[in-house]
């Protein structure tokens, strides 16, 4: 089993350190573009292709949906009582500490661990933490919100037109859905050359700011296994849905977190040193949970 599990984690260490290398020697991952390209593309081809061809129930949907929006509201309520506690600043910790990295480095995670079965499971919990992204995240740390910015997000957009088909039973010409294949194929390698483009560009000035940002490095992934252990052992779920959400919910803190810190003028260094510790905290829990998987 443990080398099943070195065997699954290996690529995704390899191909993010990669980007890593190519970020700090190079400037093939930097244009913004690229970035555009994987969250308005690939991303929704990935969603599709993997719900559609899994044929995947609209109630296995409506189970995990539930579940990700069950488990991130618990992490709102429990994270906001920890800050209180510790007196850190909510509108700039709630959502990096409730959001996990479950695009780019998750859903790769979750392919490796469970196969295709596994990739339907985190693609639809990917979507839901994006929501969460850009209503908590940006909402909070900008001091505004606006609908609208849902209706350009992708995912999202593809998330409905999959719900959609599998309520009407719709079926997609073979042509197109092995289109929407040859574009996903693109977006789990590329979205880990990016995340480790991004970790690359990250810096840390303040070595004051150690203290609190272990401490969130921690917090952010353990107290994510725990609360997703809670939710789904009160729900119907399969063995590999109760388990692709409980190793999406152990990811560190997400690279949009650092990004929204950097926009809106907030502790950006001590976010870049969250993901950078939190990281190989989740990559253990995550190999762990294989493992007992």
């Amino acid at each position: 089993m443990l080398s099943s599990i070195t065997l699954a984690l290996t690529p995704i260490i390899l191909i993010a350190g990669l980007g890593f290398l190519l970020g700090k020697r190079t400037d093939y991952l930097d244009a913004p573009q690229i970035g555009n390209l994987i969250s308005n593309i690939g991303m929704p081809a990935l969603l599709l292709t993997s719900v559609l061809s899994m044929n995947m129930e609209i109630y296995s949907m409506a189970k995990i949906l539930l579940a990700s929006i069950l488990i991130l509201f618990t992490m709102t309520l429990i994270t906001l009582a920890f800050l209180k506690l510790t007196g850190q600043s909510i509108r700039f910790y709630l959502s990096p500490l409730v959001n996990p990295n479950a695009g780019n480095l998750g859903i790769p995670i979750a392919y490796a661990l469970f196969g295709e079965s596994g990739l339907a499971v985190a693609v639809v919990v990917s979507s839901v933490v994006q929501i969460s992204h850009f209503t908590l995240g940006v909402g909070l740390m900008s001091g505004q919100y606006h609908p609208k910015q849902l209706l350009k997000n992708g995912p999202v957009i593809a998330l409905l037109i999959g719900v959609i088909a599998l309520s009407l039973s719709i079926k997609l010409p073979d042509a197109i859905m092995n289109t929407l294949t040859m574009v996903s194929q693109i977006t789990l390698p590329m979205m880990l050359l990016l995340l480790g483009n991004s970790l690359s560009k990250l810096t840390i000035k303040d070595s004051g700011k150690l203290k609190n940002a272990v401490l969130f490095s921690f917090y952010r992934p353990f107290m994510g296994t725990l609360v997703a252990l809670g939710i789904t052992s009160l729900l119907p779920l399969t063995p590999v849905e109760k388990s692709v959400l409980i190793i999406l919910n152990a990811m560190p803190v997400a690279v949009i977190s650092y990004m929204l810190a950097t926009k809106y003028k907030g502790p950006k260094e001590e976010m870049a040193l969250m993901i950078l510790v939190s990281l190989p905290i989740s990559l253990g829990i995550s190999g762990m949970l294989g493992w007992l998987f």
